[in-house]
């Protein structure tokens, strides 16, 4: 692509994100405006789910995956709670799956029975 070609495609995105923010920002909290497609730009159309079928949909798909942070979040959260009554079970909980004792020691492949463990734990 030549440097004029990336400036158009670059002002067109533009375009798209301003007529985007206009529909959004508008007082009128209905149905967007319709707004016309530009035929210098291809787009797919992608439908939507509808709410039952997301939920369902999750359901059925892959085990939901944790970062880092979030488990770190967590692990946190739960040990603050009800003024520290769950630290000793989250301290065991991150020993159970860590090799070293720490977050840092849990393997990225088993943050979300960390977190399934954590679930139990706030629950019981």
């Amino acid at each position: 692509m030549k440097n004029k070609e990336i400036a158009e495609l670059y002002r067109a995105i533009a375009d798209g994100f301003a007529k985007l923010s206009e529909i959004y920002s508008s007082e009128d909290t209905e149905q967007p405006k319709p707004v016309k497609k530009d035929k210098s730009i291809k787009a797919e159309k992608k439908t939507e789910p509808a709410p039952a079928e997301e939920s369902a949909a999750e359901e059925k798909s892959e085990p939901v995956t944790y970062t880092k942070e979030e488990v770190r979040a967590k692990l946190a959260q739960m040990s603050k709670a009800d003024a520290g009554k769950h630290k000793a079970d989250v301290k065991g909980i991150v020993a159970k799956y860590s090799s070293d004792g720490t977050l840092s020691g849990i393997h990225a492949d088993k943050y979300s029975e960390v977190v399934a463990e954590l679930e139990v734990v706030g629950n019981a």
